[in-house]
């Protein structure tokens, strides 16, 4: 027998053990953020005042007020700056509401996929595109990923390039097609496709004779139609025009290729397009495209936030379009490996 003391009974232990995991799920607790109070604080914030917030919550401001001010008790800060005029964030504002939408979000996401887990659902997938490629590709990446997933829900966004990118910053699609790298950290993009851009017009435009298009004659086509959005193509030739010293400032910009076809069809212009968005227009040769000097080209990208964690369904939707791209042998592009 050992002469120092005797280990304490096995109820002593465990009544030992139970006191302190309490101990520590009081000082986790102590550490949490109450949900309810993050989602009233989000919506005063982004609506910039307790009055807004107020209607569209459907709750009295005094409780509203209330629970942002036992929040900012809880985080030992204040938040939010009460002025005549409505409320501005504090610092510490700022820094809570850009974890609070991503927290929000998850939240609701896993309400959302519990729910369609109850109903048989098993995920859903939101995406976003320009019109031409999604006029060409998504028929049949929709059809390949409902035949391997026919339980996810799917949601096709078409839109301008700049409305593509307003979707993907504002977290509202899980993958989109963008026409250049936004270069953010907050946003994974995947190259899958580089195409040629050519100055496109009708079979009988002055210039439809010419074998090429130097890149210093944009400059005197008074008729050149150039995109509006800020976003996708425009980017692209703003920084071609700029490399050549060329500064254009047509008459008319418009952020939609369809009316640029009409204007081309009646001809009323001239536009530098891919020949993805005139293909049928191309090929009854009703448009002629010529190849620009030096050459002009532009890289598309698959493109998620960061932030928003990738679904396996998600994820088999991304590899699904890279796999329809590739396999496009009527496109005049370049894939890409990587």
């Amino acid at each position: 027998m050992n002469s120092g003391e005797s280990d304490p009974p096995p109820k002593e232990r465990g009544s030992s053990t139970r006191s302190k995991r309490s101990a520590l799920g009081e000082r986790v607790a102590q550490h949490l953020i109450d949900s309810r109070r993050l989602f009233y604080f989000s919506q005063v914030a982004k609506m910039g005042s307790f009055t807004a917030a107020e209607a569209a919550l459907d709750l009295a401001q005094s409780t509203l007020s209330r629970q942002i001010q036992l929040l900012e008790e809880e985080l030992g800060a204040p938040l939010l700056l009460r002025e005549s005029r409505g409320v501005t964030l504090t610092h510490a504002g700022e820094l809570l509401l850009a974890q609070a939408e991503r927290i929000i979000r998850e939240m609701e996401s896993a309400r959302e996929q519990i729910t369609m887990a109850r109903g048989g659902v098993r995920g859903r997938v939101t995406i976003a595109a320009p019109r031409p490629f999604s006029s060409r590709y998504f028929p049949k990446v929709i059809q390949q990923f409902s035949q391997k997933y026919p339980n996810t829900k799917l949601t096709v966004l078409e839109a301008s390039s700049g409305h593509v990118h307003q979707y993907l910053a504002d977290a509202a699609v899980d993958l989109a097609v963008v026409l250049h790298n936004p270069n953010s950290q907050k946003i994974a993009t995947r190259k899958i496709v580089t195409e040629h851009l050519y100055l496109t017009m009708r079979h009988d435009h002055a210039l439809a004779g010419e074998a090429l298009i130097e890149r210093g004659r944009l400059q005197a086509i008074s008729d050149l139609l150039l995109p509006a959005a800020v976003h996708g193509t425009r980017f692209v030739i703003e920084r071609y025009l700029q490399d050549g010293n060329i500064e254009i400032e047509p008459m008319i910009r418009m952020d939609s290729v369809s009316l640029m076809r009409t204007m081309i069809s009646q001809g009323l212009g001239c536009a530098i397009l891919p020949n993805m968005a005139c293909t049928r227009q191309l090929d009854s040769g009703e448009f002629v495209a010529k190849p620009l000097k030096p050459a002009l080209s532009r890289t598309l990208y698959l493109a998620r936030l960061r932030e928003r964690n990738q679904t396996p369904e998600a994820k088999a939707m991304e590899d699904e379009i890279v796999r329809a791209v590739e396999t496009d042998t009527g496109a005049e592009w370049e894939t890409q490996d990587d």
